[in-house]
Parts: C-alpha cells; structure tokens; sequence
C-alpha cells in the first residue's frame, strides 16, 4: 500500500491513545517524501525497545549530482557525506517526549573516519537511507499527534535535505576528493614499498583521550630529512613528508615526548580522515596492527613456538592453547594470529607490551641460561625479510633493537630527527639475527554452543546454551574506532558461529571482504540498521580467536 505524507498523518493521527501494538499498521506501508520512497523495516513493540528503522530509497539519477562523485572510489566518500548530512538534520529535528525512545530520530554521530556506513548506502543505482525512528507513545498508549510530527514533518525535512544535494556540490566534490587524495596515496604506498607516510604540518595528538578532535597549539609534524619525499596528489596538491619503508623501523625518545602518539596516528592511517582532522594525510597499509600484550586472554592451538620453544609442564608450543594466558604467550599468539590473517606492518609499543618477548639484555641472558623465550629483538630481522612484513618499534629504554633496524628516528617534543648512523655507532652493528619460520596456519570450526552474541558499546556479549555469559571488550583494539563496527562484528560472529564447512583462517578476511564488497550491510543483516559501520575481514578474525568456545584446529 502507498500512502502520501498527508494520508500517512491522517493514519497515525487517529492511532491516539491505542495500545503500542497498533503501530503493526505501518509495516510494509510505502510512503513518498518527495523523491525518496520509504517503508518501515522493523516496527519496535514497545517504547523502550530499539527505536523502528525507516528505510527511504531514490534513483541516484534524480538526485541532479554528477555520477563521477558517486560512481566507483567515490562511492564511500560520498555516502559518508550524505550520512553525515543526515546525521546533522535529524539531530535538529530528534527530541524527547512521552516513553523510552519516543521521538528519537537519526542515528549515532560519524566520527572523523571516512567509511562505509549502513546510514547512507548505495544499492544499484539507487540511494539508500536509513533512520532509527522512535515511534512516540506515554506508558504504552500511542501519542498520535506527536507520531504525525515526527513523521511527517520531521523525517520529512531531513530526506528532503539529502534531495537538495546538488546545492552543496562543491562541499561534496571537497570530501571526495580529499577522501580519493588519502587512497591514492596508500595505492602509492605499495607501489613504492613504504608501510606508512606522514604529511608535513599533520596534527597527531588529540585533545584527549576522550575526543578525536585535534589538540590545540600542538606541534604540527615535521620529517626528517633523510626521509623525507614528496608526492604529487591526484587533487594537484604536491606534499611532503614522511615515507616509512618496509622492514625494521625503531622509534626513540624520551617520556612524553610523542612516541606513542605517532604509533597511534600510524595505526588511525588504515581509515581516510574528514577534512580537519589533522590527519587527513596519515596513511598506513590496510592490514596494519597495534599489538599488545593481553594477559588472561584464550588462545586456541596457536604455533607460538617461533617465540616460545617450551614451556614448564611440557605444553606444546607449536600447539598453544590456554584460557588464561600470561603477558608473554598472549602477545606471542597475537603476532602469529595477525600473521596468519594477513597483517603487513606489525605496531609494537614496549609500554603495552611483554617485554620479556621484546628484548632480553646480555647480563639477563647469562644470568638465565635456561630461557624459552626468543625475543622479538633477535627475530626482528627475518621476520621482516622472510614474511614481508613491516615491523615498527618504539622503544625509549632499550637499544636492543638498534642492530636489527633499518631505520632509527628520535623523537624530541614531537619533532622526529633520523639517527639511524649515531645510534649503531653508539650500540654496535651486529645483530643477533636468529630465524623466525612462519607458524603454522589453523581450521576455523565455528564457536560451540553459542546461543548469540550482541553489541554493547565496545563489547561483544556472548551467550551460550549452557547459560555462560563471556564478554569480549574492544575497547582498546586500536584497529575499531566506532560502536557500529562492534556491532557489525557482532553479526558476524554469530553468522559464522556455525559454517557449512571448516574454514581456512588465513581465508576467512577475504571471504568477508568479498560478502561485503557484494551484498553490502546486507550480506550480514536483514532489514538493516541505520547503525552499522564497516568492520574488515582481518577484524573479525582478530574477535573469533578470542571468542569462548570458538574451535580451531591446526591445519
């Protein structure tokens, strides 16, 4: 049935005073606002469920846009500018009143990453729109006149601001250029065998450590010399700054003085940046990971035994499980897990990390003959070489890594100086090079017993039919930076909580990149939340292996 916007007020207006229930009506009822044409998905049952989802479509064509500014690599960028377009408005027109969610509109804010998003999605040729929408009621009696508001005038408004795009051409050829500058220079990355680049005059820290927005009067980035190059943008910008190659790179410095807020920034530079963020051209490698030590965290038949020959009782190291692993053993099982899933620059930070996995002096290692453990330092150098790997250190309280590093930068109140000749003059040029051979790779069975699995913030809360709950907090799993990626995880987990076959693991990121690049949000929800942020392959492969119950075999 389709109803105008008039015909659509007559109806919720005299659904005053009814029980909640009767908002059933509106399911499958296809409204016109304009040029769009939408329809309600899912209808809450009740004020205080999760607010109903109205989904609004157009033909691209009438939208009277240039088709180069949606079509192909503009396709991500345009869609964000249209989320946040629509995240503005419906924060102008969302309001309280009466139960719950009522009169809810909109969806949670964007953050500074270009992605895709489930708000704004293109399917075929055509728009799609997405809002939560809390049908508004007291108690659980139906507010008729304040529902023909919210839809009719409300929702209205803001799809009739994404009709008028042609008026904001020039700020949307803006966003998509800068969001196609940051890609052809990650493209450039490879070509050019660097792991990251940081632009002259980008602004790394943040102004907390609750805020993404850039810190005020903070020293704007500066390379150093001997690595510094310069790159000629496809925008016809021609920029300078810092080009990491591949291989073994060491960052030094004192205490506060912006180690980790570079690591940070390398890490942020897998996702393009809005305009003003600071770092807009921070660019790193897609599969590039922070790692850090994870004490009592499980692990499920993971070859750890590069790092760890053996351990006391006699586990089997090339076959590593455990439900309560110890600082060194989880960060082992991180770097062969990231390996196998297909990471190309590995981030390490000693303040977060084992540091008996890292380095061992050479008065511990006479003290203590009988160690199991190959530090990180000595390996360093054939991991790189023999995997392809970029490896990125930082590290102010040993020169263990010195010998091993192509590169040495010392960072002195956030301004980077090259020291790589002071610092091998000063420590020695020989490194202990030890052999690092690539761990074995594993069969993904699926999660045994699992009920299902929901976003809450930052975690992931699982259920299992034997009644155990088990949290996993992403909170500070660097690589997800919004509550929709988790929810997004989330929905993958449970889909792939029982798969028709085993799974090679080193196959499942690309499966998934596949699903999505297909099927879109849909490849893995159905209807579709408004709520949903782009998560990678190598993500959800980073959540199973820390999932209880989730069964892995050695391949």
């Amino acid at each position: 049935m389709r109803l105008s916007i008039d015909e659509l007020g007559v109806l919720v207006r005299r659904l005053e005073g009814r029980g909640y229930k009767a908002y059933g009506e509106l399911r499958g009822l296809m409204v016109r606002y304009g040029i769009f044409r939408a329809v309600f998905t899912r209808v809450q049952g009740d004020p205080f469920a999760t607010p109903s989802i109205l989904e609004a479509r157009t033909p691209l064509a009438r939208l009277r846009v240039s088709a180069r500014l949606y079509r192909g690599s503009a396709a991500v960028p345009f869609t964000d500018y249209v989320a946040r377009r629509a995240w503005r408005e419906a924060r102008r027109h969302s309001g309280r009143c009466g139960t719950g969610s009522s009169c809810y509109l909109g969806f949670p804010e964007p953050g500074p990453w270009i992605l895709p998003r489930s708000a704004a999605e293109i399917v075929g040729d055509e728009l799609v729109v997405r809002l939560y929408v809390g049908l508004p009621a007291r108690g659980r009696r139906i507010l008729g006149r304040e529902a023909e508001r919210l839809l009719t005038r409300d929702v209205g408004v803001v799809l009739e601001a994404i009709s008028r795009l042609e008026n904001e051409v020039g700020r949307i050829e803006r966003h998509v250029e800068n969001y196609l500058d940051q890609e052809y220079l990650r493209k450039w990355l490879y070509e050019e065998g660097y792991a990251f680049f940081v632009a002259e005059g980008s602004i790394l820290p943040r102004e907390s450590s609750l805020s993404e927005r850039p810190m005020k009067c903070a020293v704007p980035f500066r390379p150093p010399e001997g690595l510094a190059v310069s790159v000629e943008l496809p925008s016809g910008r021609r920029i300078r700054g810092m080009a990491v190659p591949m291989g073994v790179f060491l960052v030094t410095g004192g205490g506060y003085h912006g180690k980790t807020t570079l690591l940070e920034a390398v890490q942020q530079g897998i996702y393009n940046h809005v305009e003003g963020d600071g770092r807009e051209l921070v660019v790193s490698r897609r599969s590039t990971i922070l790692l850090k030590a994870e004490d009592g965290r499980l692990v499920s038949h993971v070859d750890i035994s590069g790092f760890i020959s053996r351990l006391p009782g006699g586990a089997d190291t090339r076959d590593f499980s455990t439900l309560d692993a110890s600082g060194s053993t989880s960060m082992a099982a991180s770097i062969a897990e990231a390996i196998e899933a297909g990471a190309e620059v590995l981030l390490i930070d000693e303040d977060t990390s084992a540091t008996n996995l890292l380095f061992k002096d050479e008065y511990m290692a006479s003290l203590i003959p009988n160690e199991p453990i190959r530090p990180l330092s000595t390996l360093a150098r054939s991991l790189t070489r023999s995997l392809g790997l970029g490896l990125v250190v930082v590290s102010g309280s040993s020169a263990a890594f010195v010998p091993c590093s192509d590169r040495v930068i010392l960072v002195d109140s956030y301004v980077p100086a090259e020291v790589t000749e002071k610092a091998k003059n000063l420590v020695g040029r020989g490194c202990r090079d030890a052999l690092f051979r690539r761990p074995r790779g594993r069969i993904y069975h699926g999660i045994r017993g699992l009920r299902r699995v929901r976003a809450r913030g930052f975690k992931l809360v699982a259920n299992y039919v034997d009644g155990r709950k088990f949290e996993l907090d992403l909170e500070h799993y660097p690589r997800v930076v919004e509550k929709g990626q988790v929810k997004l995880l989330a929905l993958m987990v449970e889909r792939l909580a029982s798969p028709s076959k085993p799974l090679r693991v080193s196959d499942i990121p690309g499966m998934v990149e596949e699903k999505l690049a297909g099927e879109g949000f849909r490849a893995f929800a159905r209807p579709v939340p408004p709520d949903l942020t782009y998560v990678a392959g190598f993500d959800l492969v980073w959540a199973l292996n820390r999932m209880y119950n989730a069964v892995f075999s050695q391949d």
